[in-house]
């Protein structure tokens, strides 16, 4: 059918209008939430009495979404060489023992302590299990059950000069000299070659008072490794101790240029200055702050925090000394105990002398 010019003209004119209210009403839908979010973010007035009766209208806030707080996500474990052969096999006792033992060395003790746990809970755990579990909680000083531990893994197998040289050392640090010297002694005829066990022998040593026999034992570790630094500041040590200033000087002068910015070296110059030389304070104070903020174990810190704080008493800095001292002895808290004994006596020192 044909359309005429006026049918035509109300045609275009019947759509034009239908475009119109199409776009009216889209308008309105859009516009409706918008306009909805503007009535619920605006303030909400609500009427409360006053004390003449009257409705006072109140702005309230609205409520503000908070957001839940982080966890802080515990720290990963560090990688290893193991670490994919563990997937595999879980409960292969040796692959945790020597995963155990790369923490260790990391020192990652949780992690090794629990894969520690995982071997001696398997059948037939290896004594190295429990050593290694001995070693973990020597370092968190936890102490008892480092001894059980050792214990348990020397009864296995008394051979492991390793586990038998770290009884030593632990009982050494906890002034038990003679037990400490006889268990070192074992564990050097049962390891000869190896120089820390010689140090280890060397520091109980000069601990128990005979410094003449630890120097003979550090002298014996430079004759198979020169480079030395532990025996050279040991060295150095044990002569001061003797009134060899001179030849203690030159041990700390070589470990200097040998690792100048070991912390042991560090400490061990500081500690020559402040208790064998009585001069040089500003340059000990120097020393024992670098070494400080190089240690990496609670106990070696304290040891470090102890030198600093003596170089503040003989500088009559007595607050300062007495507040680094106690910082010094929390850190040396084994069980309750203050295991660097001179700490507590030094700290009573500056208290009176203050």
């Amino acid at each position: 059918m044909r359309l005429n010019r006026s049918q035509t003209i109300l045609l275009i004119v019947l759509g034009a209008l239908t475009l119109v209210v199409y776009g009216l009403l889209v308008g309105a839908v859009v516009r409706g939430p918008r306009e909805t979010s503007q009535v619920i973010v605006s303030p909400v007035v609500s009427p409360t009495q006053d004390m003449s009766g009257d409705a006072t209208p109140v702005e309230t806030s609205p409520a503000v979404p908070t957001r839940a707080p982080t966890a802080t996500p515990a720290a990963a474990a560090p990688q290893t060489r193991y670490d994919l052969d563990v997937v595999r096999e879980p409960e292969d006792a040796q692959l945790r023992v020597q995963r155990g033992y790369a923490y260790l060395a990391l020192g990652a003790y949780l992690y090794a302590m629990k894969d520690f746990d995982v071997a001696i809970g398997l059948d037939d755990a290896p004594a190295e299990a429990y050593a290694g579990r001995g070693e973990a909680h020597f370092y968190r000083r936890e102490w008892t059950a480092a001894l059980e531990d050792l214990g348990v893994a020397l009864a296995a197998n008394p051979g492991l000069a390793d586990a038998r040289a770290l009884h030593g050392r632990l009982l050494s640090e906890w002034g038990l000299h003679d037990p400490a010297l006889d268990a070192l002694r074992q564990a050097v005829e049962l390891d000869d070659a190896d120089p820390e066990k010689h140090i280890w022998l060397a520091d109980a040593l000069l601990r128990s008072g005979d410094a003449a026999a630890a120097e003979l034992a550090y002298t014996s570790v430079l004759t198979r490794e020169a480079r030395s630094i532990a025996a050279h500041v040991g060295r150095a040590m044990a002569r001061a101790e003797q009134g060899a200033l001179d030849a203690a000087q030159a041990d700390l002068t070589t470990a200097q240029s040998l690792v100048p910015y070991d912390p042991v070296v560090l400490n061990g110059q500081a500690w020559f200055y402040a208790w064998y030389l009585g001069g040089s304070l500003d340059e000990a104070e120097r020393l024992a702050q670098r070494a400080i903020a190089g240690s990496s174990w609670d106990i070696d810190t304290a040891r470090y925090l102890h030198t600093l704080g003596w170089v503040y008493y003989q500088q009559q800095r007595y607050d300062e000394a007495i507040a680094t001292l106690e910082e010094a002895a929390d850190l040396a808290v084994v069980e309750g105990e203050v295991v660097i004994r001179d700490i507590v006596q030094h700290l009573e020192d500056a208290r009176q002398a203050r």
